[in-house]
């Protein structure tokens, strides 16, 4: 239900997670949501940096939410990817962070466009390190 209560219930639960966390990535944008697929959630978009950058900010926010999963989505164009961490805030609230790199066979792998992939904590390590690993 998307009633005013709600959408100001998320907000200041993104609002709260902001203020507890100094967190490392510039933010594009911040939705708000509740629905029937998604139930109620947090989605935040960070601005367009390099991989190392966004592998980066994505470890920073994985240190402050629970039970998190990292996926690696090619649009149907094909020229990007996009790295996305979902998991909870310390509320419970369903929350994913987000953001977009260029498509490179070198460091995506055989990522179709329109596929997605898991992406393991070690192969974030290893792209803010500056290093090569394959999300595979």
């Amino acid at each position: 239900m998307n009633d005013s209560a709600t959408m100001v219930r998320l907000l200041g639960s993104i609002r709260e997670h902001l203020n507890t966390h100094q967190l490392p990535a510039e933010i594009a944008t911040v939705t708000v949501g509740s629905d029937m697929t998604n139930g109620e959630h947090v989605t935040v978009h960070l601005r367009p940096v390099e991989l190392a950058e966004l592998a980066a900010a994505l470890l920073g926010w994985a240190d402050t939410f629970v039970g998190i999963t990292v996926t690696a989505w090619r649009p149907p164009h094909g020229g990007t990817v996009h790295l996305t961490l979902s998991g909870q805030l310390a509320d419970a609230t369903s929350a994913e962070v987000f953001g977009g790199v260029d498509y490179a066979n070198e460091t995506f792998g055989d990522l179709q466009p329109g596929g997605r992939q898991g992406v393991a904590l070690s192969v974030l390590r290893a792209w803010a390190a500056g290093g090569s690993a394959v999300a595979a």
